[in-house]
C-alpha cells in the first residue's frame, strides 16, 4: 500500500487543531437520529489485472505461418493469458448517511463514491498453459500494441457501526468503526488495440489479425471498511469531523467481447475474461452531521 507520509502529517495537524483547548463546542448527542455528508480525497493501492481467452490463432509476430490451430514449441495454442499493473492517482470521495446514536454506540447506513484515475502498465503475456511465444528468425512483424484505462470507481452501500470515545478529550470525540456492504465497482474506459505491420514488407495486408476492445468493466462485489476519526460539536445540532477509511474489496470479474478479433470468423460471440484483484482504497473526508432529535 503506497501512502505518502505527508497525508498522515496533514491529518495529524487537522486533528491537533480540533483538539486545541479554548474553542467552545456544544455537548454531542448521546441518543437520537442524524443525517450526514462528507467529501474529501481517496487513493488506492496498485491493482493487479489479469485476463485470458481461448484464442486458437497464432499471430504474425510469433509464427512464420500464422493462422488458426498452428503449433509452437510442440503444442497447439489453447489460449492466451495476460497481466497488467494499475496505479491509481489521488481522486475524490463523497458520502451521505443516516444513523442513530445509542450513547457510545452509533449505527449508520451510508452511500459513498470514490473515484481514481488509473495508469495501466503492461506486465506479461503467455499462452494459457504458461508457454511463451518466440519470434522466428528474420520475422520483422510488429504488433503496435496500445492499451489504457480511464478510471476506477467504487459506489458503495454499507452498514457501519462506530464506538465514540466520549469524555476522553475536552473539545472533540474520537471514534473507531467498522463497515460491511456491497460495492458497484467500475473500471471505465478500458481500451485495447493491436495493429500488425510487417516492417520488411509494409504493403502486406495483416489487418485480419488486428483486434480491439473498448468497454467499461463492472461488477457488484462485497467490501469491508475500517474507520477512524474525530467529531467536534459546532452548535446545538451540527457536528463537524474528519474521517479516515480503509476499504478492502472482493475481486472484480468481467466477461467481455471484442469490437474486432480474428476469432470472429469462427465465433462472432468470442469473449475474454478479466479479473481485477488486490483492491484497496483509502479516503480522508471532512464530515458534517445534523442531529434530528434536538
Amino acid at each position: 500500500m503506497k501512502l505518502p507520509a505527508f497525508r498522515f502529517f496533514t491529518a495529524s495537524v487537522i486533528l491537533t487543531v480540533l483538539a486545541t483547548p479554548g474553542v467552545a463546542g456544544a455537548e454531542q448527542a448521546s441518543s437520537g437520529w442524524y443525517v450526514g455528508a462528507g467529501a474529501g480525497t481517496s487513493w488506492a493501492s496498485t491493482i493487479d489485472q489479469a485476463g485470458w481467452n481461448r484464442d486458437t490463432y497464432c499471430y504474425p509476430d510469433a509464427c512464420a505461418q500464422p493462422g488458426p490451430g498452428q503449433e509452437i514449441e510442440g503444442g497447439s495454442i489453447p489460449g492466451y493469458l495476460w497481466k497488467y499493473d494499475l496505479d491509481a492517482d489521488t481522486g475524490s470521495a463523497f458520502e451521505i448517511s443516516i444513523g442513530r446514536y445509542f450513547n457510545r454506540i452509533r449505527l449508520e447506513i451510508a452511500a459513498a463514491q470514490r473515484k481514481n484515475n488509473v495508469e495501466q502498465t503492461f506486465a506479461d503475456i503467455t499462452f494459457l498453459d504458461g508457454r511463451r511465444a518466440s519470434q522466428p528468425p528474420g520475422n520483422m512483424v510488429t504488433s503496435n500494441f496500445e492499451s489504457s484505462i480511464d478510471d476506477f470507481i467504487s459506489r458503495t452501500l454499507s452498514f457501519n457501526a462506530y464506538y465514540d470515545f466520549r469524555n476522553t478529550f475536552e473539545t472533540f470525540t474520537p471514534y473507531l468503526g467498522i463497515g460491511l456492504g456491497a460495492a458497484f465497482a467500475e473500471v471505465s474506459g478500458v481500451h485495447y488495440t493491436t495493429h500488425y505491420q510487417d516492417l520488411a514488407a509494409p504493403s502486406q495486408d495483416l489487418s485480419f489479425y488486428d483486434s480491439g476492445q473498448d468497454t467499461d468493466m463492472t461488477d457488484t462485489i462485497l467490501f469491508g471498511s475500517i474507520h477512524a476519526g474525530a467529531d467536534y460539536s459546532l452548535g446545538h445540532r451540527t457536528i463537524a469531523g474528519l474521517k479516515m477509511t480503509w476499504s478492502i474489496m472482493d475481486d472484480i470479474k468481467y466477461t467481455g467481447s471484442y469490437s474486432r478479433h480474428p476469432a470472429h470468423r469462427e465465433n462472432p460471440d468470442f469473449t475474454n475474461h478479466t479479473t481485477f484483484s488486490d483492491l484497496r482504497q483509502w479516503s480522508v473526508m471532512f464530515t458534517l452531521k445534523y442531529l434530528l432529535d434536538r
